[in-house]
C-alpha cells in the first residue's frame, strides 16, 4: 500500500489506545514508513463522511486611494 500523503510504503501494524471508550485497547491500521501517517478504518470513515465546507459570506473590500 502507498501513502496518500507522501507516496511512500505503508506497513500493517498493531496500535495501542489507552483512552478508548469502547474498551478496545488494540487496533490495526497502516503506518507510513516515510512520513508516519497512520490510517485505520475509523480515520478512513471520517475522511469519507467529511461535511461540505461552509461557504462564508464575503465582506466588502475597502479601497483606499
Amino acid at each position: 500500500m502507498k501513502c496518500p500523503r507522501c507516496e511512500s510504503y505503508m506497513v500493517h501494524e498493531s496500535f495501542e489506545d489507552l483512552r478508548d471508550d469502547t474498551g478496545t485497547l488494540y487496533f490495526f491500521g497502516w503506518r507510513c514508513l516515510g512520513c508516519g501517517e497512520i490510517i485505520d478504518p475509523v480515520i478512513l470513515a471520517n475522511r469519507r463522511n467529511r461535511p461540505a465546507p461552509i461557504e462564508s459570506k464575503t465582506r466588502k473590500r475597502l479601497v483606499f486611494r
